[in-house]
């Protein structure tokens, strides 16, 4: 992906930095999350899991996995054959195995250090690929982006949860307020480690918006995209079908 300069260094993702930063916060990351979300971040989940449409037949792959929260919700709520989770950051998914060992489930959950933006698996692997809060803290979209257009079969669907921007001037101008003082403030005070949350609520505000992701998703050769904006736009689920 061509460096935008218009995302300021701090904002900008790379592979030793986020490596650092989440390996760092994996024990307190649920945590965070709950308490920095009010708890929405499960029903956040739930759309997902229903926006990507899964049968019981069909294979899953969860990119940027981290502690597996989503990937668990697919598992329960989506119930499909298989579902691999994947990180580049071991200590997050050493989390997720955890969760998983309280599944008695149907579906097959498998764990796999893996790095999105570059794929080891074969041309039309799985029908559905999904992604929750991950795609921000690539140094690469555009890499990821073709990679997941390769590995999904035809009609396959990738599903992308991140934050995103409110449409709505005065509710955004809030919510940029709460993540840039609260948010770094609660991270610090659980895990000890400000400076991660700090660069957390940058990439936030650098990611493209609604319109711009969903260009950049066709631009990689998905021929359908969509999103549904959730909370007010704080993030957004963009559905590309290959």
């Amino acid at each position: 992906m061509a460096r935008d300069a218009r995302i300021p260094e701090e904002a900008r993702p790379t592979t030793e930095k986020v490596q650092s930063i989440f390996s760092t916060i994996a024990p307190e990351y649920d945590r965070f999350n709950k308490l920095s979300s009010l708890g929405i971040d499960r029903s956040w989940r739930r759309r997902t899991v229903k926006a990507a449409r899964i049968t019981r037949s069909s294979h899953v792959l969860d990119l940027a996995a981290g502690t597996g929260d989503l990937t668990m919700a697919i598992a329960r709520l989506g119930q499909p054959k298989s579902i691999l989770s994947t990180d580049f950051v071991p200590e997050m998914l050493e989390v997720g195995k955890a969760k998983a060992a309280d599944y008695d489930g149907p579906t097959e959950i498998g764990f796999s250090v893996v790095d999105a933006q570059d794929l080891p698996f074969a041309d039309e692997s799985y029908d559905v690929v999904t992604v929750g809060f991950g795609v921000r803290n690539l140094p690469d979209r555009a890499a990821n982006f073709r990679e997941v257009h390769r590995v999904l079969k035809p009609g396959g669907r990738y599903v992308v949860l991140e934050f995103s921007r409110p449409p709505f001037a005065p509710f955004r101008a809030l919510y940029h307020f709460y993540i840039r003082t609260v948010i770094p403030a609660l991270g610090g005070k659980l895990t000890g480690d400000r400076p991660a949350f700090e660069y957390l609520n940058k990439s936030i505000e650098a990611f493209p918006g609604q319109v711009a992701l969903a260009g950049e998703l066709h631009k990689a050769g998905f021929g359908e995209v969509t999103w549904r904006n959730l909370t007010f736009g704080i993030v957004a689920v963009h559905v590309a079908v290959k």
